[in-house]
C-alpha cells in the first residue's frame, strides 16, 4: 500500500478504491475515477471531482503484477489490510515507521514525496499537476516549495569576488 502511494501519488481513499479494471498494463496507465470515504464508508468521485491518469513506472509495474498474482478473484488492486477501511492507516504507518527506526509521517507525506521527487527529476509542473489531480498551479506551488527547486542554483552565476585574490585571504582569515 505504501509503495503504491509513493509510486502513484494517489491519496489513501483513491488507493482503497482502485480496482483492476482501472489498471491498463498494455498502455502502462492507471485511470483513477473514484475514492473511498472512510466517514461515510462509501465510494465517491476523486477530491478534484475529475478522473485522471497515472503512468505506471517499471517499479510500479512489478508491484502491480505481484499483486495481480496474489489477488485471485479480488476486484480491488490492494489487499484489505486491517484498519484501513476504518481510517486508521496513518496510525499504522506511523507505527511501522517507528518500528523500523524512521521518523513518524502522515499518509499524505507519501503523496508529497511522489510530487517532490518528480519535480526534482525535472518533470514539467503541468504534467505533475495532471497526474496528481490539482486543478490550479497554486496547489502545485506548495510542492515546488517543498522540493526547494524554485531557488536551486539561482545564485550560482554571481561572481563578485575575484577568486585568485580574495579566496586565499578568506581561508587565511578562518584558519587564524
Amino acid at each position: 500500500m505504501w509503495a503504491a502511494a509513493l509510486l502513484t501519488g494517489m491519496r489513501n481513499g483513491e488507493l482503497y478504491a482502485l480496482t483492476w479494471s482501472n489498471v491498463d498494463f498494455e498502455n502502462k496507465i492507471i485511470t483513477l475515477s473514484r475514492s473511498y470515504n472512510t466517514r461515510t464508508r462509501s465510494y465517491k468521485c476523486t477530491k478534484s471531482g475529475c478522473w485522471r491518469q497515472i503512468p505506471i513506472s517499471p517499479e510500479l509495474e512489478l508491484i502491480l503484477k505481484e499483486l495481480k498474482l496474489a489477488a485471485g478473484n479480488r476486484a480491488e488492486v490492494l489487499p484489505r489490510l486491517s484498519g484501513w477501511e476504518k481510517g486508521i492507516e496513518a496510525k499504522i504507518l506511523r507505527g511501522f515507521c517507528k518500528m523500523i527506526g524512521l521518523p513518524s509521517i502522515k499518509f499524505h507525506t507519501l503523496r508529497a514525496c511522489f510530487a517532490t521527487q518528480l519535480i526534482r527529476t525535472g518533470v514539467p509542473p503541468i504534467q505533475i499537476q495532471k497526474i496528481c489531480g490539482w486543478k490550479d498551479l497554486e496547489t502545485m506551488q506548495i510542492y515546488i516549495r517543498l522540493a526547494g527547486i524554485e531557488i536551486q542554483g539561482v545564485t550560482d552565476q554571481l561572481k563578485f569576488l575575484p577568486e585568485d585574490q580574495i579566496m586565499g585571504k578568506v581561508v587565511g582569515f578562518f584558519t587564524g
